[in-house]
Parts: structure tokens; sequence; C-alpha cells
């Protein structure tokens, strides 16, 4: 009967294998670590576009209704720098029209709300249309009841059908904030809240109606935003989104 050794494994064969094992569970471990850290940047990333998306959307949304409700010969268009734009516009569709017509010098009218006829409030501007002519006025007290009231008597008579719309000033624009910061603020009417905060910086490019740098306000046809944000978990690093506006006639 033919006799079988039973061996162990030698010092050198235990020590190759426990290094052969270290080195695989370290490059485990390793890819782990950067599996981890990818999906960070990339939860740091979505969260930064995210953030610079909404008010990129917001912005332009209203920025497209620039001129909306207001007299066509004259300018929505208030300023535009590079970190500020202002300008005039029905943001809300707020429109009313004279269920008659309505005589020169009346302040008091009966009228029928086609939209939004909560968004007639006491102090806020509207403005009056007619076939020929437009004028500014702002509201004596808040409508909504099938009536309406200005501050001063019209200067003309407008016939019934004539519109009557609410048109508020809008101002975003860049501030600082803490550090090398910076928020983009929104004013509508003397009251200011921040669309986004923190962010590295924006631009506001203005082009006329062939593509180039717009020379005057009344040239612009588009506007071209800029919004750079910094990654919240590493902030060195950021991310910029752009969009490109057609305005109301452009």
């Amino acid at each position: 009967m033919k006799r079988v050794e039973m061996r162990g494994a030698s010092l050198i064969e235990l020590m190759v294998s426990t290094l052969v094992f270290t080195l695989v569970a370290a490059s485990g471990m390793r890819f782990l670590v950067l599996q981890q850290q990818w999906a960070v940047r990339q939860e740091d990333i979505a969260e930064a576009q995210q953030q610079a998306r909404t008010a990129l959307d917001f912005m332009s949304r209203e920025l497209a209704l620039l001129g909306f409700g207001v007299p066509k010969d004259e300018a929505g268009l208030l300023k535009a720098t590079g970190q500020e734009v202002q300008f005039l516009a029905n943001i809300d569709a707020s429109i009313a029209r004279f269920d008659q017509d309505a005589a020169a010098g009346g302040k008091q009218f009966t009228v029928v709300y086609i939209n939004n006829k909560e968004k007639f409030v006491q102090g806020k501007t509207v403005s009056i249309c007619g076939p020929d002519s437009c004028e500014w006025h702002s509201l004596a007290r808040d409508g909504g009841s099938g009536t309406l009231e200005i501050n001063e008597g019209l200067g003309k008579v407008f016939p019934a059908g004539s519109s009557i719309q609410v048109v508020k000033q809008l101002r975003y624009s860049l501030k600082p904030a803490a550090g090398a910061r910076f928020n983009l603020n929104r004013t509508v009417d003397g009251g200011a809240n921040p669309v986004a905060e923190g962010l590295t910086s924006m631009s506001l490019e203005y082009l006329d109606g062939e593509g180039s740098v717009a020379a005057a306000l009344a040239d612009i046809r588009r506007v071209r935003i800029r919004l750079t944000v910094p990654l919240p978990r590493n902030p060195e690093k950021t991310r910029s989104l752009s969009s490109e506006v057609h305005l109301r006639n452009g």
C-alpha cells in the first residue's frame, strides 16, 4: 500500500498568500472609497445644477413676458446691465375689461374680470388701453367685485371692451453675500426675495435681432443668462448653466 504524505503550507507561502489577500482587500476598499466619492460628487453636481436650473427657469419665464400689458409705444425694458435687469410686465396675466363706455374724468367703473381678479389690489399700477391710446393709473382700492376704482380720473373716454391690466415692475439683480458668493434677488414692485443663494457669478448678455451685442435698450431682442454655482460639499468646484430668452415681439 502506497503511503501518501500530507504537508502544510510553508511560511513563505503563507506570507505570499497574506500579501495577495491584503492587496486585493486594499484594492477593493479603494474601489469602494472611489465609488462613494463619485456618488457624493454626482449628488453635489445634481444639487448645484438643480439650483441653477430652477433660478434660470423662473427668470426666463418672466423675462419672456417682458412688455406684456405695457402700451405698445412705450418701453417695457427699463435697465439692462451685466448683473441687473429691470422691466415691466403683466406677469400674472391679470386682465379686466370695461363693461361699458368709461367717461373722461371717471374714477369708478363696472368691469368684467377676464383673469386673476384677485391681483387687482389697491396701489397696483394698471395700464388702461383702448383702440387708439393708453393711460397709466393706480388702483384706489381692491377690485374683484365687478367694479374698479382708480386714484385719478381718466384723461379721455375709453369705450366698452377697453382692457385694464395689472403691470408690475420687476428687477433681477446680483447682490454680494457671505464670502465671495452672491444672491440672485427678485424684486417685484419694491419687495425683494432671493431666487438663488450662494452663486459664484451671473452674467447677462443682450443681443439684437442679428445676434450681435445690442447697442441700445431699444435694440435688445434676446437675453442670454449664465449662472455659475459652487458644488455644496466641494465649493472650489463649480457648475454653470445658460439660457437664452427671446423677448416678446423680438
